[in-house]
């Protein structure tokens, strides 16, 4: 997957064929008498983001794929923009949707469709956003919620209240800061109840 906007993915084979960037950065000119006006930073522009997309029906359902596209337009939604290597880019709204038919079968059903998608950015209220994000009714997997009064290692060696993944004495795949599936035992994962 190349990046996620929502629902919608935008997988690396077919698509993206095209993305661009675009940020700006206002400035005031203030008039001076008798002198050249002189410049002041007033803030920075939303960045504005445009994918070349190709959709061919040998791997997707091109139709199917415009649809969903503007469905999630129609919202009026801002979504979360990451990318497939996790990085968060934003929250996002979808600007303009600028659809061309490549190839037609005979009965008119597209078979290829590039999509030039605009997006540009939403900027969250600090406040809304704090206050607006769920919290989690579980605990995470991996953390074991500790009882009160309990001291020592639960039945299965595990310190209650630590998370599991400490336990392990050492990772068994390769070091850096990724993990492997193999890396952490199976036994040792926990999802406890939420309290």
């Amino acid at each position: 997957m190349f990046a996620a906007l929502g629902d919608i993915r935008f997988e690396v084979v077919g698509s993206p064929e095209g993305y661009e960037s675009a940020g700006a950065y206002d400035f005031a000119e203030q008039r001076v008498i008798e002198s050249k006006p002189r410049l002041q930073w007033v803030g920075d522009d939303l960045e504005r983001l445009k994918f070349e997309l190709m959709w061919h029906s040998s791997f997707t359902n091109p139709a199917v794929q415009l649809a969903l596209l503007r469905a999630t337009a129609a919202q009026h939604l801002a979504l979360p923009l990451v990318f497939g290597n996790g990085g968060f880019r934003g929250f996002f709204v979808i600007e303009s949707i600028k659809m061309k038919s490549q190839q037609l079968s005979a009965g008119g059903a597209p078979i290829a469709i590039r999509v030039a998608l605009a997006l540009k950015e939403w900027i969250a209220d600090r406040q809304l956003v704090s206050s607006a994000l769920p919290v989690a009714t579980f605990s995470p997997l991996g953390i074991t919620a500790a009882s009160s009064g309990t001291t020592g290692r639960g039945s299965d060696g595990s310190t209650p209240g630590v998370s599991a993944l400490l336990s392990i004495p050492s990772a068994t795949g390769s070091s850096g800061p990724n993990l492997e599936a193999d890396d952490v035992p199976a036994a040792v994962i926990v999802r406890s109840a939420a309290r």
